[in-house]
């Protein structure tokens, strides 16, 4: 046993932090590979939002804006860690399912491609009840 554990535990604590960072990222990299935007973020946008995108739960971290164009997500400039925005268009969401959770109404969305599903609060997706609609996507 070493003398001083202490430095053989930060080592491993940031090692672990890095790793994990990279497997919770997969799923926003595959959605940016087809959904990156330059677009600023629209004025509607919902700070703080607790959701997932693939694996990832973001707990408050993330920004979600409904635009005429699609669903635009932005994680929270102090927690980005080079994760870009998107913009998912409309026509990418094939389907809508409840993922209700204790008192929380929260929906399933299921993109195209890549197959990446995004769980996201039922007040968030309001707004975009219009935009779906469009896409044949009726939801309660």
């Amino acid at each position: 046993m070493p003398e001083n554990p202490y430095p053989l535990f930060i080592a491993f604590c940031i090692l672990f932090t890095v790793i994990l960072f990279f497997v919770l990222s997969v799923d926003w990299n595959k959605l940016a590979k087809l959904y990156r935007t330059n677009e600023p973020a629209p004025a509607n946008l919902s700070r703080f939002q607790y959701a997932s995108v693939g694996m990832a739960y973001y707990k408050g971290s993330l920004n979600v804006g409904v635009t005429p164009q699609g669903l635009y997500l932005s994680m929270f400039p102090l927690f980005n860690f080079g994760l870009p925005p998107l913009l998912i268009p409309w026509s990418a969401i094939r389907k809508i399912e409840p993922a209700n959770q204790l008192f929380v109404q929260r929906f399933r969305l299921y993109l195209t491609e890549p197959d990446v599903k995004i769980v996201l609060r039922k007040e968030v997706l309001e707004s975009a009840r219009k935009y779906l609609a469009t896409q044949g996507i009726e939801w309660i």
